[in-house]
């Protein structure tokens, strides 16, 4: 269900999972390599440091910030308070959505998004999602820009009238938005700046991704001050660790980290897009740090013309020249094996809306980058 699993797996390339490609800020190394005495103190319950310095980042006040122990916990916790009948969701979509819900015993509705317009969440598709959040009247309801998989983001005037609608209906919107700082572009398409104006708004933001420190827990709830009261109910004492609570002041000191990394992400995304396509895969676009793109079982990439049911052969060489056929690649699938070549690529078949043969791809350094690439090359040619 998750990316990352190199525990059970001997893996030296790990492209399932999506963090920060230039690694820990410096300043979080330091916060670790000093962190005996943090162990030996009890961790600050208000998060007060964290949320005083997010608050001057995000321009918004501490008393809007609740922080957790990631992005999971604090998902978990608004389902326990919330403890909904209904809720909607986008398909696809992260899983860690419908798992929290399953945990309450809610009826999850998906709302699929259309392959044809390669999983965008268009105008046409926010017109249908406000008519099912007018018919079902769910008391929540999971929106995450950019999206996972996709990496598609959505225009915030979309999110505005979905929000005029949830206001009516009583309808909660959680917006997870846990990859916009590595779009470059968040002062365009994050919703933190309209917080005051909506009852039912809570943005969900996590450092796991950002700042690359998936083993450090530590996200984040933005929202009404008496909504983050009823959430913070839900969750243990000392959740956020002395180490965590440091971690993230220290991360966010460093202010030319994330514009480093938003540039590098741009121009590799571009460039392992083109070089997936050459390779025959269709590849979705995206606006953060992964790629999804699809490539059936048989090596062949999947049509998009409405009209036409064809498909392309994957290699763009002569049949003779290839080192290994379609039908060799399609033994065991492609993550099995890359699987061979120690790296290990995220299989998306198991998000609802997705079929075999979608896969999704972290955009790392560039070395890293050409080494799958490369791989994939040997595979699917």
């Amino acid at each position: 269900m998750h990316g990352g699993d190199i525990y059970r797996q001997q893996v030296t390339y790990d492209f399932s999972v999506n963090i920060n490609p230039i690694g820990l800020p410096d300043a979080v190394r330091q916060v670790m390599e000093n962190s005996g005495d943090l162990a030996m103190q009890y961790p600050d319950l208000q998060c007060q440091k964290l949320r005083i310095k997010l608050a001057d980042c995000l321009g918004i006040r501490p008393e809007q910030i609740l922080c957790g122990n990631g992005a999971s916990e604090l998902i978990l916790a608004v389902c326990h308070m919330l403890r909904p009948k209904k809720a909607l969701l986008s398909a696809p979509c992260f899983s860690g959505y419908e798992t929290a819900l399953q945990a309450v015993g809610t009826e999850v509705i998906r709302v699929p998004l259309s392959e044809a317009d390669g999983f965008a969440f268009t105008e046409e598709y926010g017109r249908k999602l406000e008519t099912r959040i007018k018919e079902e009247k769910p008391e929540l309801l999971f929106l995450t820009t950019p999206n996972n998989p996709t990496g598609k983001m959505t225009e915030p005037a979309y999110i505005r009238r979905l929000l005029t609608v949830c206001e009516k209906t009583d309808t909660y919107l959680v917006l997870d938005e846990c990859f916009m700082e590595l779009t470059g572009q968040a002062a365009q398409y994050s919703m933190l700046r309209e917080i005051d104006s909506y009852e039912k708004l809570l943005i969900l933001r996590a450092f796991t991704k950002t700042f690359a420190m998936p083993g450090i827990r530590l996200g984040y709830l933005v929202g009404k001050q008496a909504v983050l009261s009823s959430v913070q109910k839900q969750l243990p004492e000392w959740n956020v660790s002395t180490l965590a609570q440091a971690a993230g002041v220290a991360a966010l000191a460093d202010t030319r980290y994330l514009e480093r990394a938003c540039r590098l992400i741009g121009s590799e995304r571009e460039r392992m897009g083109r070089e997936l396509e050459k390779l025959g895969c269709k590849v979705y676009p995206s606006d953060t740090n992964y790629i999804l793109f699809y490539v059936n079982q048989y090596g062949r990439q999947k049509s998009t013309d409405r009209n036409h049911g064809s498909e392309k052969r994957l290699c763009k060489k002569p049949a003779t020249d290839c080192q290994a056929g379609p039908e060799q690649a399609a033994e065991a699938g492609l993550k099995a094996r890359l699987l061979r070549k120690q790296i290990m690529i995220r299989d998306c078949s198991d998000y609802p809306g997705l079929t075999d043969g979608y896969y999704r791809v972290a955009v790392k350094l560039s070395e890293e980058n050409r080494m799958l690439l490369d791989a994939m090359a040997e595979i699917l040619c």
